[in-house]
C-alpha cells in the first residue's frame, strides 16, 4: 500500500514540472513578440544599410533630402545625400521589415522644393534587390531618376578609343553599401558585338575586342546593379601609301579600294577617313549606305588630303552610289593647260556627280580643274554645301569653259547648292543650264552663295549666275545669294534667271545682293516668277525683263542703288526711268531706287550690243569674231558622226556644235 501512495506522488510531481515547463515556454513565445520588454524598453530590431543615387542633370537642384516612415518607426528617420558633379549619392541606414515608405525632396539653393517622389517597399536583412523610382517635378519638367540598392559596380576605363583588331581589359568593382570590396563574379556583355566583341577573363575582368568602326557600350551586372564602359572604335582609314591589301585600320588603304567598299568592309554608317597627303587619281565613289546610317568620305582631323587629277582627261572624282557623305577635302588638277584652238573642256570636271542619289558634298576646296562640278540630270537629291570653288577652266578662240557648279535636274527629287564660296571661274559662277533634250531644270535651290569675278579670267563675257536653258525651268528658288563684279570688269549680265525665250514654269528670287555688271538682274520668260527684297547696286542697267507681258507675276520690295532717274531699268528692249518702268510693267510698286552706292570707279554706260530678240552679244561676237564651222567637226572627230551629249562625260554636257550658233549660250 505505501509503493502505491510513493508512485502517486512521483507522477503528480513530474506533471507539476512538465506543466511550469510548457508555461515558460509559452511565456517565451509571447515575450518574442513584444516590441517592448515588460520594463518599457525599446527593442533593437535588425538594420541594413542602402545606397541612394539620383541623376540631377537638367535640374537646378542643390540640397536632396531623404526620409524614411513605416508603422514601427515612431520618429521619420531623415537623411541628406550629398551633391556633386549634378549626381546624388550617399547612404542611408534604417529597420528591416514590411512597409517602409522611402521619400526623396529636392530643392534648389533657395530652399524652393522642385521635386519629389517615395516608394513603399519591404527592406530585407543583408542584400537588397534594387529600387529606382522618379521624383516628378514641381518646377519645370525635367524628373529625376533615383536608385536605391546593396551594392555599386564600377568599369574601368569608362571611356577608350580602339583601332580594329585592338583589344582592351575591363576590370569591375564590386562594393556594398559601406564601402567594402565584395569578391563577387560580374556577368559581361554588349548590344553591339559587331562593334566590339567581349569575353570574360576572371570573376571580375573582361577583354574587349574592336571589330569594326563604330560606339558601343559593354556593361557589367552583379545583384541587380551595373556599370558600363564605352567603346569606340575608330574609323576606317585611307592614305596615299596604303594598299588594296590593307586591313583599313593599322595599315590602310589605297583611295580606290576605300571608294569600292574594300570588298564590303566598309558598311553603312562607317566612315572612311583620308589621311593626309597627295591621291593622285582620277576615281571613282560608288559607296552605298542607308538613309539612317550613311556612308561618311572625310578628311581627317588636322591634315590635308588633295585629290590631283594631274593631266588626265578624265572626271578627277566620280560620284555613284547612294546614301553617302563626302566631306571637307581638295580636288584639284596639277595640269597647266588653260587655252587650245578650238578644244572644249581642255580641263576635266573636278567633281562629276553622275549615277548617284542621296548624296551629299560638303565643304569641298575644288580649283584648276573645268567645271568644279557637273551633277547628271537624273542624280537624285544631292547637296553641296560649304564649298570654295576658284580658277577652274580654260578658254579657245572663241569663247571660255569652265563653270564653278553646273547643274541641272529631272525633277525627282532637288539638287541643292547652298553657302557656296565660288570665284575667279573661267565660266560661270553658277551655270543651271541644259541643251534641249538632254535635261531639264526643276527643283533646284540655289542659296545662300557667294560668287564674284567668274569669267574674268578668260576676258569672255560670263555671268555669276544662270538659271535658265534650252528646256523648261520650274519650282526654283534663288534666295540669299551673293554676287558681285568688280568695277570695269566687262561683264555683261551678273545674274540671269531665265534664257534664249523659252517659257519656263515658276521661280523665286529673293533676299540677293547683286552689285556690278553692264546689266545687274537680267530676268526673262516665266509663267509664274516672284522676284522680292533684293538689292541691286549698279553702274549702269539695274534690271533687264525680256518679256511682253508680266502677268502672274509677283515683285516687289526691292532696293535698287542707282540714279531713279536714269533710264537703267529695261522692259522689252526700252529703257526707262524706275518711274516709267513700274508704269510700264506694272511690277514694283514698293521697290526703291536710290544713288549714291554706284562703286567708286565708275564708267559711262555704253549701248549695249544685242542679237536679234534682244539678247546681249558675248564678248567674242562684240570683237566681230565668229565660230569656225569647223568646230563642229571637231566634235564628231572625237565622238563621232552620231554625238550627242553621251559621247564622253567632259564633253557631254558641252556640246560644241550648239555653240558654234551665234544665238546659242556658251555653255
Amino acid at each position: 500500500m505505501q509503493e502505491k501512495r510513493d508512485g502517486e506522488r512521483r507522477r503528480l510531481a513530474a506533471l507539476a514540472r512538465s506543466a511550469s515547463g510548457l508555461a515558460f515556454l509559452a511565456l517565451l513565445a509571447l515575450g518574442s513578440c513584444l516590441q517592448r520588454d515588460p520594463t518599457g524598453a525599446q527593442l533593437t530590431p535588425t538594420e541594413t544599410s542602402l545606397l541612394v543615387q539620383a541623376d540631377l542633370t537638367g535640374t537646378a537642384v542643390a540640397v536632396v533630402v531623404v526620409q524614411v516612415t513605416a508603422p514601427d518607426i515612431s520618429t521619420p528617420l531623415v537623411f541628406n545625400i550629398a551633391v556633386a558633379g549634378r549626381l546624388a549619392a550617399g547612404t542611408i541606414t534604417l529597420p528591416t521589415g514590411s512597409l517602409r515608405t522611402i521619400r526623396m525632396q529636392a530643392f534648389d539653393a533657395g530652399g524652393i522644393e522642385t521635386h519629389s517622389g517615395s516608394v513603399s517597399t519591404a527592406i530585407l536583412p543583408g542584400a537588397n534587390p534594387p529600387i529606382t523610382f522618379v521624383l516628378a517635378p514641381l518646377v519645370g519638367d525635367v524628373p529625376i531618376t533615383a536608385t536605391l540598392g546593396s551594392f555599386t559596380l564600377t568599369v574601368t576605363p569608362a571611356l577608350d578609343t580602339l583601332l580594329v583588331g585592338d583589344t582592351v581589359t575591363l576590370m569591375a568593382a564590386v562594393a556594398d553599401a559601406n564601402g567594402a570590396p565584395v569578391a563577387a563574379s560580374v556577368a559581361w556583355g554588349t548590344l553591339l558585338s559587331a562593334v566590339a566583341a567581349v569575353v570574360s577573363v576572371t570573376q571580375q575582368t573582361a577583354r574587349v575586342t574592336a571589330t569594326r568602326p563604330g560606339t558601343a557600350t559593354v556593361v557589367a551586372t552583379y545583384g541587380g546593379v551595373a556599370g558600363q564602359t564605352t567603346i569606340v572604335v575608330g574609323g576606317l582609314y585611307v592614305s596615299p601609301t596604303g594598299s588594296s591589301s590593307g586591313d583599313g585600320s593599322r595599315q590602310p588603304w589605297d583611295l580606290q579600294t576605300g571608294l569600292n567598299g574594300a570588298n564590303g568592309k566598309v558598311r553603312p554608317g562607317d566612315t572612311v577617313w583620308l589621311r593626309g597627303g597627295t591621291y593622285v587619281g582620277p576615281f571613282t565613289a560608288s559607296l552605298t549606305g542607308t538613309a539612317v546610317a550613311p556612308i561618311v568620305v572625310r578628311q581627317y582631323p588636322g591634315e590635308r588630303a588633295t585629290i590631283d587629277g594631274g593631266t588626265s582627261p578624265l572626271e578627277t572624282f566620280a560620284v555613284d552610289g547612294r546614301w553617302a557623305t563626302y566631306w571637307g577635302f581638295e580636288v584639284m588638277q596639277s595640269g597647266v593647260a588653260r587655252s587650245c584652238d578650238s578644244c572644249i573642256g581642255l580641263r576635266p570636271t573636278g567633281v562629276y556627280v553622275r549615277y548617284a542619289s542621296d548624296v551629299k558634298l560638303i565643304n569641298l576646296i575644288v580649283h584648276d580643274v573645268g567645271h568644279g562640278s557637273y551633277t547628271e540630270d537624273a542624280a537624285h537629291n544631292i547637296e553641296i554645301y560649304g564649298w570654295i570653288v576658284y580658277n577652274g577652266g580654260n578658254v579657245n578662240r572663241t569663247r571660255s569653259d569652265g563653270h564653278g557648279l553646273y547643274v541641272k535636274n529631272d525633277g525627282n527629287g532637288w539638287k541643292i547648292a547652298r553657302d557656296n564660296v565660288i570665284f575667279n571661274q573661267f565660266g560661270f559662277g553658277i551655270h543651271a543650264f541644259t541643251s534641249a533634250g538632254s535635261g531639264t531644270l526643276k527643283h533646284l535651290v540655289l542659296d545662300g552663295n557667294i560668287l564674284f569675278n567668274n569669267g574674268t579670267p578668260s576676258g569672255f563675257d560670263n555671268p555669276n549666275l544662270q538659271l535658265g536653258g534650252n528646256a523648261i525651268a520650274d519650282n526654283d528658288t534663288v534666295t540669299g545669294n551673293m554676287l558681285y563684279f568688280s568695277s570695269g570688269g566687262g561683264a555683261i549680265v551678273n545674274a540671269r534667271v531665265g534664257f534664249n525665250g523659252l517659257l519656263n514654269g515658276t521661280a523665286i528670287v529673293r533676299e540677293n545682293y547683286i552689285a556690278g555688271g553692264e546689266e545687274t538682274l537680267d530676268v526673262g520668260y516665266w509663267q509664274a516668277l516672284s522676284v522680292s527684297n533684293n538689292t541691286t547696286v549698279s553702274d549702269s542697267g539695274a534690271v533687264y525683263i525680256h518679256d511682253t507681258t508680266t502677268v502672274g507675276w509677283q515683285w516687289g520690295g526691292n532696293q535698287y542703288w542707282r540714279d531713279p532717274a536714269a533710264k537703267a531699268w529695261t522692259y522689252h528692249d526700252t529703257d526707262y526711268t524706275l518711274a516709267a518702268w513700274k508704269s510700264a510693267t506694272n511690277l514694283g510698286a514698293t521697290d526703291q531706287g536710290a544713288p549714291g552706292l554706284e562703286r567708286a570707279t565708275q564708267r559711262p554706260r555704253e549701248p549695249v550690243q544685242r542679237a536679234p530678240g534682244g539678247r546681249p552679244l558675248r564678248g567674242a561676237e562684240r570683237a566681230g569674231c565668229v565660230r569656225r564651222p569647223d568646230c563642229e567637226r571637231d566634235v564628231r572627230r572625237r565622238c563621232g558622226p552620231d554625238s550627242d551629249e553621251r559621247c564622253h562625260p567632259t564633253v557631254a554636257h558641252r556640246r560644241l556644235a550648239q555653240a558654234t550658233a551665234p544665238d546659242r549660250p556658251a555653255v
